[in-house]
Parts: structure tokens; sequence; C-alpha cells
């Protein structure tokens, strides 16, 4: 079974590294391959940023999407 964790933020790059902590250290059975995705809803703080040490820190088990139109859909 593949999962994907979708994270939808906007300027929240505190508590964002703080989800992805937590998200980092999920035990989850080893027949269960998952990683997160982080859709950046066009943020002006540091959210980029920590996406990216994520990424760099646990590879190929976060991604970066910035959006840069404002909303949900």
């Amino acid at each position: 079974m593949r999962i994907t964790v979708i994270l939808c933020t906007h300027n929240r790059c505190r508590s964002l590294a703080k989800a992805l902590e937590s998200v980092a250290a999920s035990e989850v059975p080893a027949s269960i391959e998952w990683d997160v995705l982080v859709m950046d809803n066009n943020s002006r703080d540091q959210t980029r940023e920590v996406v990216q040490d994520f990424c760099r820190r646990y590879p190929g088990r976060f991604r970066y999407l910035f959006e840069p139109q404002p909303g949900k859909s």
C-alpha cells in the first residue's frame, strides 16, 4: 500500500515544522510506503526553507510544491 500525506499551508512555517517533525517520527508497518507532499499556498515566510530542510534530512520522504494562486481550489 502507498500513502501520500498532503499538508496544505500558508504562512505557518513554525507550526508546519512541528507537524512535519510529528509525521517524520511516525511508525508505520514496513508494508506501507508513504511520503508527504507539502502544498505551499503562496507563503511569504520561510515555509520553503522549512520543507527543504526536511527534504534534505529525509530524502524521498518529503516533497514540496508551490502554488502561487491563493485559495483552496
